[in-house]
């Protein structure tokens, strides 16, 4: 299949890379230039706008940072819509279900909802997870692309509302961040409390307290290494997110909004690039 990905951040350059891989054949786009030179030296193509990108493809797919970006890149003057036709739109971006509604009513509902779940070294790998939600026979019309980037055991498909892919994938991330600060706090008092590193590396790598998503990180809390591709910004961006999607059903969660405010402080304080372990640096200072 004719595939574009647009984004070619860290999670839009794997996905291509993967399709590619896959043996389809693939455009990509960015908006600064350069980040996915390393691909076009592998045969994949490149193309000047969104739109043009689309009217090429027979997918266009979007892995961008934001709601704001995900509106300017497919509802703007050269945007994926312009080009889309008879294409569908995927996005994989976290973004709020408001937005998801508001991109397939301007794709005339040609799309699909495929948030990811896990890091970009897990797509690459073929290991990542894949929320799908948007109309069935768009699903079975991009099999071929789905099963280069997962196996079926790894994609659930929630049903024709694409919003419902983006409401669960905020849930998700909700269980994550808070997994991820309240693991600092403990790691961060058990070393103040002068257990060596190794035994904490060793115990919380082990005790069934700790969710198995979060022992992929553990070792940069740990060390204080913070370089990864899931920023403090983006971690508070998804908890404003979930709270918003879950106080539009008339829930409260007081949990969240504190959450939210550790991960805001840490990127305010000179962590705002740095990976969402970088919420510890918050307990060590002080």
């Amino acid at each position: 299949m004719w595939l574009a990905v647009l984004g070619m951040g860290r999670m839009g350059h794997a996905v291509a890379e993967r399709l590619h891989h896959g043996g389809h054949d693939v455009i990509v786009w960015n908006r600064t230039p350069h980040k996915a030179d390393d691909l076009l030296a592998k045969g994949v193509r490149e193309a000047a706008t969104p739109r043009a990108a689309a009217e090429e493809a027979e997918a266009t797919f979007t892995s961008l940072a934001d709601d704001a970006a995900v509106h300017s890149v497919v509802t703007g003057e050269d945007g994926v819509a312009a080009g889309l036709g008879d294409g569908v739109f995927v996005d994989l971006s976290t973004v709020s279900p408001q937005t998801t509604a508001d991109l397939a009513q301007a794709v005339a509902g040609r799309m699909l909802a495929s948030p990811i779940l896990g890091a970009p070294a897990a797509v690459e790998s073929g290991q990542a997870a894949y929320l799908i939600g948007g109309p069935r026979e768009l699903y079975d019309r991009l099999q071929p692309g789905y099963e280069a980037l997962a196996d079926e055991g790894r994609r659930r498909y929630l049903g024709e509302d694409a919003a419902m892919a983006t409401a669960l994938k905020l849930i998700s991330n909700y269980l994550l961040m808070s997994g991820i600060a309240t693991l600092a706090e403990a790691v961060a008092t058990a070393q103040a409390v002068g257990f060596p590193d190794d035994l904490v590396r060793d115990y919380f790598g082990q005790v069934p307290l700790v969710a198995p998503a979060l022992h992929n990180r553990l070792d940069r809390i740990i060390s204080g290494d913070h370089h990864g591709w899931f920023s403090t910004t983006l971690g508070g961006k998804d908890l404003r997110l979930a709270e918003d999607l879950a106080r539009s059903h008339g829930v409260q969660l007081p949990l969240a909004d504190a959450v939210k405010r550790r991960y805001e402080e840490a990127a305010a304080e000179g962590w705002a690039d740095a990976d969402i372990t970088a919420v510890v640096e918050l307990v060590r200072k002080k």
